[in-house]
């Protein structure tokens, strides 16, 4: 009887097994076969290098270079000591730092985890040396952008960072991987989509210790496109040094064609700490600074730009015809409106001025009678006319309009009435009008050319396709108005006690403005916009000092080492 129940329950077994063997090997054979090549086959994607940024004669400004990275599989180590002390020799850490993170790789115990990054190349060949002694252990080799000249350029060229999930939600169809870097500003995001390239990949048979046995098929990344942009690199680390210790910026731009020779912005920042982990420390300092390293202040800041101002009203007073050439006001130094007293800058006056003498001296008090007037929707409309308030177009990311104020515009924002005394302070650049300094080089720009608005752009080429040129559009001033505020621009730094004298050189006629510009927290912003030569400008610069005291002090000493730098550099 027990032989009959134990021979039962053996064929019962038996019949269990057969029965699992059946539906594993007939019923279920496509989903094992599955798994099992799943096992036996990988996918290992190739990324595709991002494309090179050069300046405009050819030079790297930042690329892409290969960076080595060790990694460990977890599930795959035999021996945690040994192949740590092996790793301590070659990576010169400590071998207790090396197993640590060795250990960590339990997280993901199938998967490759990285514990130590861009190890360079000759760590690397030790590495390839002792690797194949230790199971679990491999390299991986990417790419990593590099910024050759650190923060120069920073604010231009922008920085990178990891995709988040609702940029991957909203760009997977667009071949964005989840963990991608994109640009996060500058060039490398206004062109990411031609930097980045498109991803390759080979499909590989492995053996049963995860290594490489055969390729089976292969797909080849394609590079991003290389940006070729309108940048001078020396003048551009000139401009970057003359702004070190300094808060401000600096635009140099061809009048003729709108091309940016150089932008700089300071304080900037070295946009590789944002993919370098091992700089943490420092990208937190720069995302926590109170000062704004990575506000591009040269178009995403906007400033009353006091004097500067004041050839645009100028200009609109000749062109309306509330003054001539030799219409003269007197300047004692000071004019009253209502209970309140405004100060010419020089407190002692500068007597009888016409128009020219007006724009060499910069007299407060001329362009107070000028702006009382012309009025504030009038003064309103010769700005527009030079698209003051309004965006330039420039092909970055992150251009704000600035404030061009008039009447309605007070009553639309603040509910106010307009006041005379704001039209006093709107006349000489001061009061709701706020520029940014790419803004005062186009302004600047229609005085360099005799007539034109220009579209400024920093980008020539995408590959070997030219995707900027020359837009001009007339400023609607007459080009003799235009001409006779060019001559007092080049009173202002070449007449003996103009205000712009320190941008005067020797064997080149710059002409141009100075502004000082007060602010609510009692320092003022220093100006200087130029350009030269005076017959036939093939430069207008741009300087603006945060908090820098008068425009006709570092402003216009910096604007004129500017031109001499360019007259060096053959531009001029």
């Amino acid at each position: 009887m027990r032989l009959k129940i134990f021979s039962s329950i053996i064929v019962l077994s038996l019949l269990i097994l057969l029965v699992g063997l059946y539906r594993i090997q007939v019923v279920r054979h496509e989903r094992y076969k599955l798994l099992s090549e799943g096992n036996r086959l990988k996918v290992v994607p190739l990324i595709a290098p991002r494309g090179t940024i050069y300046d405009r004669k050819g030079r790297s400004l930042v690329k892409d270079i290969l960076s080595f990275n060790v990694c460990v599989i977890y599930s795959r180590v035999n021996d945690f000591n040994r192949l740590s002390d092996s790793l301590s020799a070659i990576l010169g850490e400590s071998k207790v730092s090396v197993l640590k993170r060795v250990k960590k790789s339990r997280m993901q115990p199938y998967a490759p985890y990285c514990i130590a990054s861009d190890i360079g190349m000759q760590k690397a060949v030790q590495f390839e040396e002792v690797s194949n002694e230790f199971p679990g252990l491999l390299m991986d080799v990417s790419t990593k952008r590099e910024y050759i000249y650190g923060s120069s350029a920073s604010s231009i060229l922008g920085y990178l960072g990891t995709i988040n999930r609702s940029e991957f939600d909203r760009m997977k169809h667009y071949g964005y991987s989840i963990n991608d870097l994109v640009g996060r500003d500058g060039i490398e995001k206004y062109y990411d989509e031609y930097l980045r390239g498109t991803y390759g990949g080979k499909q590989v048979e492995v053996d049963h210790m995860g290594r490489e046995a055969m390729t089976l098929g292969y797909k080849e990344p394609i590079p991003g496109k290389d940006i070729y942009l309108t940048i001078d690199l020396d003048l551009q680390l000139y401009c970057d040094e003359l702004l070190r210790e300094k808060r401000g910026a600096i635009v140099v731009m061809n009048p003729q064609t709108g091309e940016i020779l150089a932008m700089s912005s300071s304080p900037s920042f070295d946009p590789a700490i944002f993919i370098d982990d091992k700089r943490k420390a420092e990208r937190n300092k720069v995302l926590n600074s109170n000062e704004y390293p990575l506000l591009n202040r040269a178009i995403s800041g906007a400033y009353p730009p006091g004097s500067i101002f004041k050839a645009v009203v100028a200009a609109a007073a000749l062109e309306t015809g509330v003054i001539d050439l030799d219409r003269v006001f007197y300047c004692s130094g000071a004019i009253n409106m209502g209970r309140r007293t405004f100060h010419c800058w020089r407190k002692t006056g500068h007597g009888d001025q016409a128009i020219l003498d007006a724009l060499k001296n910069s007299c407060n008090v001329f362009f107070w009678r000028v702006g009382l007037l012309l009025g504030v929707d009038r003064i309103a409309e010769y700005a527009g006319k030079f698209e003051v308030g309004e965006i330039t177009g420039i092909d970055l990311p992150g251009e704000v309009r600035g404030i061009l104020p008039s009447q309605e515009w007070k009553e639309k924002k603040l509910k106010e009435k307009w006041y005379k005394g704001e039209t006093m302070n709107y006349s000489v650049g001061q009061g709701y009008l706020l520029c940014t300094p790419l803004q005062i080089a186009k302004i600047m720009s229609v005085f360099a050319n005799k007539q034109y608005l220009l579209t400024p752009y920093i980008v020539e080429k995408v590959g070997s396709v030219r995707i900027n040129s020359t837009v001009r559009k007339e400023v609607g001033v007459s080009s003799s108005y235009i001409d006779s505020v060019r001559e007092g621009l080049r009173l202002v730094v070449n007449d003996k006690r103009g205000t712009g004298m320190k941008a005067k050189l020797k064997d080149v006629v710059v002409s141009g403005k100075t502004g000082t510009a007060q602010t609510s927290i009692g320092k003022s912003h220093g100006w200087f916009a130029g350009f030269a030569p005076y017959e036939e400008a093939s430069l207008t610069v741009v300087v603006f000092d945060e908090y820098g005291g008068k425009g006709g002090y570092y402003a216009a000493g910096t604007g004129g080492k500017v031109f001499k730098k360019a007259e060096e550099l053959g531009i001029i």
